[in-house]
């Protein structure tokens, strides 16, 4: 491993394994759990938050702020905290992405594997969040323009975000930032009587126009049955949701979140939320469940290491889906799911625009490793072969590069592979199916 000062040092170092023809493998925080970093060569691991890890400026005027690629999710939260303190700025500022991996991941990961965090509703994903990239590749410095919208034709920048290290390597990014005001946060969660309800409320409340909850989650009947299990509840509010509301165990739908902004602004959404809730049957449960979520949620993904001295494997796949085949897809990925005996399996959504939002089915596999893979893979092609999208917490690694083709287009996959020729000529970056590009003949369906 080779832990780079400086971007001066960067550039060095890929212009010396280009010359060399050494692989390069990028190091940020290490979350990714779809083998993204892992190499497949020999050859060097560039570890970027050892110390490219800072918060260069605050730009008050513009909203935006100068962050180096290996800087982790807790150290430019607080940076932007105290903001005050630190850049002498008026306000206090977030940043806004809160994956569950926020504690073990760095900005320039969140933006080359095109991920989400739970308040990415209200904020935006990190491919919105970014204005610039700079990008190390072996023909030279990328350095793309901070500017919010400029009619100059294709933009490069959008062509990096997702690239999960084929072209170079990201070394500084300029983000959109935000007021921070944890004072005005509404927290709110409702059951419904049925996934159906829950959905055509939230579609509704996505569409009103009138704002967005910065988190928003409804878990299916089998992951609300769970958290029921897991956190269990009053027998008075057992008794009313079942005997006097009719909400069935199996049936019914928990629905989660927050608002966040002026204290006007976030007065004004909860109301809308409720009132769309009540009319879609929704029975209200408070602020409990969220609050509780939203401790436990940088720390939940340590199940899995748990219950694995069982003999379980616990994993995740996630799709985006439209309105119009949510439904579908969910039906089609459970009916798979619930057909293999030995395995559990549900689902939520926790990414909602006007447009549509996203299917995040997490199961479970006990037996061994050749049963969890087997199972996975068929999950996945009946999430694709439904109209769903072959995604890991978002990126691709190399657990997906097998459905990537397929998805794409053989004409997509052209211009992904035209631009790794190009910013990537000798393939020293990343190589090994990443992006389902240069597959080796053992990896290929």
């Amino acid at each position: 491993a080779v832990h780079p000062r400086d971007k001066l040092d960067v550039q060095k170092i890929v212009s010396l394994c280009d010359e060399k023809k050494v692989p390069i493998y990028v190091f940020g925080g290490g979350s990714s759990c779809n083998m993204g970093f892992r190499p497949q060569k020999e050859g060097i691991t560039l570890v970027l938050n050892t110390h490219m890890n800072k918060v260069l400026a605050v730009n008050e005027l513009n909203h935006t702020c100068r962050v180096q690629a290996g800087c982790m999710g807790p150290q430019l939260e607080d940076a932007l905290n105290k903001a005050p303190e630190r850049f002498q700025t008026t306000h206090r500022f977030t940043n806004g992405h809160f994956p569950q991996s926020f504690e073990i991941s760095s900005v320039g990961g969140w933006v080359l594997t095109l991920g989400s965090g739970q308040a990415s509703t209200y904020y935006g994903e990190p491919y919105n969040l970014v204005l610039a990239m700079e990008m190390v590749t072996p023909v030279g410095i990328i350095n793309t323009s901070d500017y919010v919208t400029t009619a100059t034709g294709p933009r490069v920048a959008d062509m990096l975000k997702g690239s999960e290290g084929v072209f170079g390597v990201l070394t500084e990014l300029t983000i959109k930032i935000f007021r921070y005001m944890p004072e005005n946060r509404k927290y709110f969660s409702y059951i419904f009587p049925n996934f159906e309800k829950a959905v055509s409320a939230s579609r509704e409340i996505c569409q009103g126009q009138f704002g967005l909850p910065a988190v928003f989650r409804i878990s299916d009947a089998f992951e609300t049955e769970n958290a029921f299990q897991m956190y269990p509840q009053l027998q008075i509010i057992e008794w009313v949701l079942d005997k006097v509301l009719g909400m069935k165990p199996g049936k019914r739908c928990l629905c989660m979140g927050t608002v966040e902004g002026e204290e006007g602004f976030t007065k004004l959404v909860q109301k809308k939320i409720a009132r769309i809730a009540k009319k879609h049957g929704a029975f209200s449960t408070g602020a409990g469940p969220s609050k509780i979520w939203e401790k436990d949620r940088y720390t939940s993904f340590l199940i899995g290491e748990a219950i694995s001295d069982y003999d379980i494997i616990m994993d995740t796949v996630e799709t985006p889906v439209k309105w119009d085949n949510l439904h579908h897809i969910h039906d089609a990925v459970l009916k798979y799911a619930h057909s293999v005996p030995g395995t559990t399996c549900f689902g939520h959504m926790s990414h909602f625009y006007p447009y549509g939002t996203n299917l995040y089915f997490i199961f479970g596999v006990k037996g061994s490793v050749e049963d969890y893979v087997k199972y996975r893979t068929a999950l996945v092609d009946a999430m694709v072969k439904a109209g769903g999208t072959p995604s890991h917490h978002h990126g691709v690694g190399r657990l997906m590069h097998q459905w990537i083709e397929g998805f794409l287009g053989k004409n997509e996959m052209d211009v992904l592979r035209t631009l790794k020729k190009h910013f990537d000529p000798n393939n020293i970056m990343n190589p090994g199916a990443q992006l389902g590009l240069d597959v080796p003949e053992h990896l290929k369906r």
